[in-house]
């Protein structure tokens, strides 16, 4: 594949977990499989905690020293998470520290949010103090970036050796690095108990560390494309890279997110970003996308947490993940499928949805090729 030409059966357009998952599931149906990635979206602003009733392909194939399956977390404002699909291991699995012992938590002077007295009173846990030169920032970013240098882990854990002695496992804030995977582990490895990290809030360090993760799943034979691109329907998909590359295609999936992603977006009504299919809110009503149809409307009308247009809106699509057209029951093209956050009713499922969804329309898209001829 050039630099200028994109050819693949199929081409998933986003890079987050519906798109990861699409692009692994059409690669293993046997498609040849490109993956247009523009940053991460919605998955890049987690916690590294993956959520959602549909567990597979999540359990399938988070086999990796990256992940564990279900657990019992702790946030930053001293929430316990129960009932995940499963975390990175970088977050500290307070269930299954040893029974009766006492965890620590480590007062790091770090982002305000994180305060380690009113953690460690959730958890029956000891605040320890951090040593000198402990890494400090304004930021749990700053913090995090800290730890990815060589042997700053080590060199951290044996500072905090004699004051963690007795301790049962010891919790740290978001920060165990912003792009190393292995921070807790080397952690551990010199306190010798387990160690790991809070669960972060919107655009912390375990979220983009959660992405990377989940982009690893790629098999090496998906082409992965830092690019933008606009898909015109039609017998066969027009595709538009920002870039000038050519694109061609025989299945395209959309897993482009939803408003937070950049798969919707609300100029003068709400559209959707990539291929202009029709946006339907989420008791399927049609929304209007011609100019001025939402001039003049009350933002709580669109916006309201609960009661608001965009929330859970989207494309409408078929049991087999296809796009539908503005009757709301005939495909768009036989070759355009969604997944994901794009798709009307989604409306932040979890993770672990989004990664069963994706999965299930990229074989769909997959095998609808042989189907087509």
């Amino acid at each position: 594949m050039s630099a200028e030409d994109v050819t693949a059966d199929v081409l998933v357009i986003g890079g987050g977990a519906a798109g990861v998952a699409a692009a692994r599931a059409a690669h293993e149906a046997g498609a040849t499989v490109a993956l247009v990635a523009d940053g991460g979206g919605a998955t890049t602003l987690g916690s590294g905690v993956v959520w959602g009733a549909a567990r597979d392909p999540f359990t399938t194939w988070a086999t990796s020293d990256a992940w564990r399956i279900g657990g019992r977390y702790v946030t930053v404002a001293g929430w316990l998470l129960e009932g995940a699909a499963g975390a990175l291991r970088s977050l500290l699995d307070v269930g299954a520290l040893s029974a009766g012992g006492t965890p620590g938590v480590l007062d790091l002077a770090t982002h305000p949010s994180w305060s380690a007295r009113l953690v460690a009173q959730t958890l029956g846990a000891r605040v320890v103090e951090a040593p000198d030169g402990a890494p400090t920032g304004q930021t749990f970013r700053e913090v995090a970036a800290s730890f990815d240098r060589e042997g700053a882990a080590e060199a951290f854990a044996r500072s905090l050796a004699t004051r963690c002695e007795g301790l049962s496992g010891l919790l740290l804030p978001p920060v165990l690095g912003l792009s190393r995977l292995d921070v807790a582990e080397r952690l551990s490895a010199v306190l010798g108990i387990p160690v790991g990290e809070a669960a972060g809030g919107t655009g912390d360090p375990p979220g983009l560390r959660a992405l990377r993760a989940l982009r690893g799943w790629l098999p090496e034979g998906v082409a992965v494309i830092n690019d933008r691109v606009t898909v015109k329907p039609g017998r066969l998909p027009t595709v538009v890279f920002r870039s000038g590359r050519l694109g061609k295609a025989r299945s395209v999936v959309l897993a482009t997110g939803g408003l937070v992603g950049g798969g919707l977006v609300f100029e003068h009504s709400l559209r959707e970003a990539t291929a202009d299919g029709p946006v339907w809110t989420r008791d399927r009503k049609r929304v209007l996308t011609r100019a001025g149809a939402a001039r003049g409307a009350d933002p709580a009308e669109w916006f309201d947490e609960h009661t608001g247009r965009a929330r859970g809106a989207g494309l409408r699509v078929d049991a087999a993940g296809r796009v539908l057209d503005g009757d709301g029951a005939t495909p768009l093209g036989e070759w355009l499928y969604a997944a994901g956050e794009v798709c009307s009713g989604r409306g932040g499922d979890g993770v672990a949805d989004a990664l069963a969804e994706g999965a299930r329309v990229g074989r769909s898209a997959a095998q609808a090729i042989g189907r087509r001829g």
